[in-house]
């Protein structure tokens, strides 16, 4: 996704909940396209979650909760963060990646990632995963139009 230097409005504040839901639910009902959920659903903010358990090397069997939200109202992600440390399922390690979707197009675009001692390829990862799967990208440029 291309930066440039162009600044937008910030768009209206939605009173309505950020959206949160399983990475299958988005695969399975809405054809992998993150956009076709949030449009169905009149979400401008969702959290995709995705339960995993993954083989580390030399540190065996690991599970991980692997959030990311892509936003259009919130201005910074602390509350959804927070919110999956609270809802990570019993065991499980939480991963949080933010993509503000109304920052697209500009120099403050970008997705953030928590920090987690795990190694930035496995995090990077895990994160690609849930991008790919959904169609983030897709559905960051089709909001932007």
């Amino acid at each position: 996704m291309a930066k440039t230097s162009k600044r937008r409005s910030a768009p209206p504040i939605s009173n309505n909940p950020a959206h949160f839901v399983p990475l299958g639910v988005i695969m399975s009902d809405y054809d992998g396209v993150l956009a076709k959920y949030m449009s169905d659903n009149n979400a401008g903010d969702v959290v995709i979650t995705m339960p995993v358990t993954v083989d580390v090397a030399g540190e065996g069997k690991q599970k991980f909760f692997v959030a990311v939200a892509v936003t259009t109202s919130f201005d910074e992600p602390e509350a959804l963060s927070d919110e999956i440390e609270r809802s990570a399922p019993k065991g499980h390690r939480p991963l949080f990646a933010w993509v503000p979707a109304n920052l697209y197009g500009t120099d403050e675009f970008g997705i953030f990632i928590d920090e987690m001692p795990i190694g930035e390829t496995l995090k990077n990862g895990l994160v690609n995963e849930v991008l790919e799967q959904a169609a983030v990208e897709a559905t960051v440029v089709a909001l932007d139009q």
